[in-house]
């Protein structure tokens, strides 16, 4: 990892070197592009005797134009490279800080391994006490739904009762009504 960290700084110091490379280029399209809007000024003024030399200045500014064009590609090559050096450089340096962070997580998952091991006894024990208890628990359950099963049934008579009784009042009803018709004849105006 180490030597390839160098070996990627050195390529990005490369990329710089190419790129202060690329301005010189640039600079030298420019002042040629220059030249040769100067050259045709002068082959214009010269008239008929200069216009071999203005083919020349067309030619030569054409040049300048395709060396501007090759080094605005050449400058985006660069820039894509730079972004991959960086991309890569910041790769290795999160993978080297995650092979440390790794060591350190497999001695503590090695320590914790231990404890648990350790604690595997306490809840074997544990589990047990807790069988019994279940077993404990079903069958005060099963007492629970007899239990629940007579109070029901119990439940059920009372409405059975209270039904009848309902019924009774209903009969004792309609019979003092039958009493109070009765009595209204017997009486005294």
């Amino acid at each position: 990892m180490g030597e390839t960290g160098k070996k990627m700084k050195r390529l990005g110091e490369s990329s710089q070197k190419i790129s202060q490379v690329v301005s010189l280029i640039e600079e030298i399209a420019l002042r040629t592009n220059l030249l040769a809007i100067n050259a045709s000024v002068e082959a214009s003024r010269a008239g008929e005797e200069g216009e071999g030399f203005s083919i020349v200045a067309e030619q030569v500014g054409t040049l300048a134009e395709q060396s501007a064009a090759a080094t605005r590609e050449i400058t985006k090559i660069v820039e894509a490279i730079q972004q991959q050096t960086q991309e890569v450089t910041e790769a290795m340096e999160l993978g080297t800080t995650q092979v440390v962070e790794s060591t350190r997580l497999v001695e503590s998952t090695k320590e914790r391994l231990e404890q648990v091991l350790q604690r595997s006894q306490s809840i074997d024990e544990l589990m047990r006490s807790i069988s019994d208890s279940t077993i404990s628990q079903t069958d005060t359950s099963r007492s629970v739904t007899e239990l629940m099963q007579e109070i029901a049934q119990l439940a059920e008579e009372r409405l059975t009762a209270s039904q009848e009784v309902a019924q009774s009042m209903q009969t004792n009803a309609k019979v003092a009504n039958q009493l109070e018709s009765a009595v209204e004849e017997f009486k005294v105006s």
